[in-house]
């Protein structure tokens, strides 16, 4: 995964004569910073934070800094650019259009031309030590340039030699073979202060210094490739100096590096398009919107919104089979927009598939938070040409959530009374009934509902049906409610591993049956779960419930179990060692104790456990 860094400018003096051009590429950056240097000093490690998580596919911190940067550097292109782009990928195209305000582009990214950079110097091989040697700071990083200098290098000598770029090979100019570290240096003349993009490509991991200032860095294994890496800098007027630092295990020893002093700043126009499409969406001008949202989406294909604004412009031409295709492929994208949810479910009614319908007006209800009235008569209507009264019913039970979150208890209570009626007679109607008092904090009336639900179906038709997140909250509810129901929840936990086994949340519920002993069918049950899941927090757990009920030789062998499953736990083996010496297991003990020596936290409870042990063995002899 490449990193992004932040350049740090110096500070640089205006030349007050025309500037010579040193050897090196000349470039002129289009976009100007608007701040000053000690405020991109301040913001560069929230921005360092941001360009990676944005690159994770993280949204929610990079787009608090770029708005906080935004507001401090209100001309500044580049949070506009990730800003907008966060935004557009939630769905919010209007807020992405007030961000990037005027900012246009002038060209696509594939238009834009890099400088190279062409004159180097190199300077390898130095011994290669891992992730040791590339973060070492090793002499040619201490000292400034020199062209004259060298050094100790792994078997030879190193010297500066000049070498021709953007392509650099180390392995063809100094003709060396195998790992290395290696150095390049060089420089570039800018015309004016502004913001670069650097493309960086390597053969493995590779650092980049700007005017002295680590930019970039990305210990990695690849094979090279053009821009693998970006870095957006802030470069100075005059002459800047970049220096890479490229580790290689053996295979590549190359790098390839290049300037974008035009970067590639968002357009309105894709933006411009889809909201004007919505505009003639509300005009009921059809063929408009169409137009506008066709021309958004070749623009830049596959954004939700857009989809759903073509499938409503054709849902509204009677185009009913292109309607459904369009916002079948929001949805699957966007799965809880509200006004997709709603077109896909105008577009199933008058398909003629009313239960289909049914279902998409109950999912943009919630996902309206059970405030849009629209949606709701929506669904009230399909439900009523479903001719179902469990349809009804359910409707009415998401009206009552919707009264019950705006506080309106009485309507609340009444629209419930209607649901529970029509409800209470199916397996479904029950399970949510049961779910809907547990989000209002009724256990009790939650255990109710939800163990008469499970009596309507058989254990096999339970495991098709429930869904086993359903199952552990009834058996958390009945355990605060029925603490001495054991056996209910022992049965309905059964039920949980037919649908799902290896649920960490299920080993604990288990576990909290009762207390675990060796022979019991429940500890049978959970040792099996153990082994399909095996986490250390379980395994703990659960060795902790069998030293305390004596089973001292079960213990010991679960604890072996859990550390050649690959947890590394030294609780497990302390606790392994105590369960040993219990069962007279002396030597198997000694050697376990004596490992935990050169544990720092457990030296003291080591040597207690040898101390405990030479008492026990000393009687014995």
């Amino acid at each position: 995964m490449s990193q992004v860094f932040w350049a740090l400018p110096l500070a640089s003096q205006v030349p007050t004569r025309p500037l010579g051009a040193p050897a090196g590429a000349i470039i002129s950056p289009k976009t100007s910073g608007t701040g000053k240097e000690s405020s991109y000093l301040e913001w560069a490690p929230k921005l360092n934070a941001a360009f990676r998580d944005f690159r994770r596919g993280r949204r929610t911190a990079p787009s608090k800094v770029f708005a906080d940067f935004l507001r401090t550097e209100k001309k500044n292109p580049i949070p506009r650019k990730f800003l907008s782009e966060i935004l557009i990928s939630q769905g919010k195209l209007e807020e992405a259009r007030s961000v990037l305000g005027s900012t246009l582009r002038a060209k696509r990214a594939d238009e834009i031309e890099p400088v190279p950079l062409t004159d180097w110097h190199i300077l390898a091989p130095f011994k290669y030590e891992g992730k040791k040697s590339f973060d070492a700071e090793l002499k040619p990083e201490k000292e400034g340039f020199n062209t004259a200098a060298k050094y100790t290098g792994d078997g030879r000598v190193c010297r500066w030699k000049m070498a021709k770029g953007p392509r650099v090979d180390f392995r063809t100019v100094l003709e060396i073979e195998g790992a290395g570290i290696g150095y390049g240096h060089c420089q570039f003349l800018s015309r004016k202060a502004g913001w670069v993009r650097f493309g960086i490509g390597s053969g493995d991991g590779i650092k980049l210094w700007l005017n002295n200032e680590l930019i970039h860095s990305n210990f990695t294994r690849r094979d090279i490739g053009e821009d693998q890496d970006e870095v957006y800098a802030w470069v100075k007027r005059g002459r800047n100096t970049l220096r890479i630092k490229e580790n290689s295990t053996g295979d590549e020893f190359r790098f390839y590096i290049q300037i974008y002093d035009e970067l590639d700043l968002p357009s309105s126009k894709f933006l411009d398009r889809a909201l004007a499409g919505y505009k003639e969406l509300d005009r009921a001008r059809f063929e408009d919107a169409l137009k506008s949202f066709m021309e958004a989406e070749a623009e830049r294909p596959g954004v939700p919104e857009v989809a759903v604004g073509i499938a409503e412009a054709m849902l509204r031409q009677d185009n009913l089979v292109a309607a459904r295709g369009w916002v079948n492929r929001a949805l699957l994208e966007r799965a809880n927009s509200v006004r997709g949810l709603m077109v896909y479910g105008e577009t199933m009614l008058r398909l003629r598939q009313p239960l289909k319908a049914f279902d998409a007006f109950r999912a943009a209800y919630r996902a309206s938070e059970y405030s849009d009235e629209k949606v709701f008569q929506l669904w009230v209507d399909s439900a009523a040409r479903s001719r179902w009264s469990l349809q009804n019913g359910l409707a009415l039970l998401d009206k009552a959530r919707g009264l019950r979150k705006a506080k309106r208890k009485t309507e609340a209570a009444a629209a419930l009374a209607q649901a529970s009626s029509l409800l209470e007679r199916t397996f479904v109607g029950l399970a949510d009934l049961s779910v809907y008092h547990r989000e209002g904090g009724d256990r009790k009336q939650a255990v109710s509902y939800g163990t008469q639900a499970l009596a309507k179906l058989s254990p096999q038709q339970i495991a098709l049906n429930c869904s086993a997140e359903w199952l552990l909250n009834l058996v958390k509810d009945l355990r605060q409610t029925r603490p001495q129901d054991q056996a209910a929840r022992e049965r309905i936990l059964m039920l949980v591993q037919q649908v799902d086994p290896t649920r960490s949340d299920l080993i604990r519920e288990l576990l909290a049956v009762k207390p675990a002993a060796g022979k019991s069918a429940i500890s049978k049950k959970i040792e099996a779960l153990l082994k399909k899941r095996p986490e250390s927090a379980l395994y703990k757990e659960y060795t902790s419930r069998l030293y305390s009920a004596g089973d001292y030789e079960r213990c010991a062998e679960i604890c072996k179990e859990g550390l050649a499953a690959g947890i590394v736990s030294r609780t497990l083996r302390l606790r392994q060692a105590n369960a040993l010496m219990k069962v007279k297991r002396y030597e198997e003990a000694e050697g376990l104790f004596k490992g935990l020596l050169e544990e720092k936290d457990y030296v003291k409870r080591a040597n207690e456990g040898l101390q405990k042990l030479a008492r026990l063995i000393k009687p014995e002899s």
